[in-house]
């Protein structure tokens, strides 16, 4: 393998880290290999952003403890630049364990929508998100006890919001403290403690329950 190849895959290591953990803690639309790709570099350039703010806030304690100092620069940045030339290895190992909490800062980030928010509050955009209004939906705070009708298997299905997932073919979702209906009529048919259902796009209908209405099926 060339070397600069090499060079450049241990620069990019803390953002590939960093991507790899965000994809397993975020829910959004499938990456093709060009997002990742430039995802990875945003995260590593933050990564070593934020190493870069570290060594400047210990210049600034040594600045306050009247000890003799300069401002200190990675060596990174010029590396990045030249090659590799003057790669230091310490710097690619620090960034690598500082790629886990900024990897945790840019999950929470997205899944708490922090800037589609304050998009929506500036009046700058009425995007969401990235993920799909199935799965946008049913992570809401309020979505907690639901109805899962499904018209064409006449059962409603009414429990908790354990877990779900949505692909290009199917919806899954996986519900608790479950009792089934007939759907054409809202008859009890039986009772389970959990329960998976997985139904072709679009056959499924859910509906919040307020939690004084738990119980009822009726119109």
């Amino acid at each position: 393998m060339n070397q600069l190849v090499v060079v450049l895959v241990m620069i990019l290591l803390p953002g590939i880290i960093a991507t790899i953990i965000s994809d397993k803690l975020t829910t959004h639309s499938k990456w093709d290999s060009f997002k990742f790709g430039l995802y990875a570099f945003t995260l590593g350039v933050l990564t070593y952003a934020t190493l870069q703010l570290i060594v400047y806030l210990v210049d600034m304690c040594k600045a306050i403890s009247l000890i003799p100092f300069s401002w200190t620069n990675l060596a990174i940045w010029n590396s990045a630049l030249n090659g590799g030339a003057g790669i230091k290895a310490w710097e690619i190992c620090v960034a690598v364990f500082l790629s886990v909490p900024v990897a945790f800062f840019a999950s929470w980030t997205i899944n708490f929508k922090l800037f589609n928010k304050f998009a929506q509050k500036i009046n700058v955009s009425t995007k969401y998100g990235d993920e799909n209004l199935y799965s946008y939906y049913l992570n809401a705070e309020e979505i907690d006890w639901i109805y899962v009708r499904d018209p064409k298997n006449n059962f409603t299905y009414q429990g908790r919001v354990v877990s779900h997932s949505e692909n290009d073919k199917v919806q899954e979702i996986v519900l608790s403290e479950v009792s089934v209906y007939r759907y054409e009529d809202s008859v009890f048919l039986y009772s389970v403690p959990t329960i998976y259902i997985s139904r072709e796009m679009g056959q499924l209908v859910i509906e919040a329950i307020p939690t004084d209405r738990l119980g009822e099926t009726s119109e």
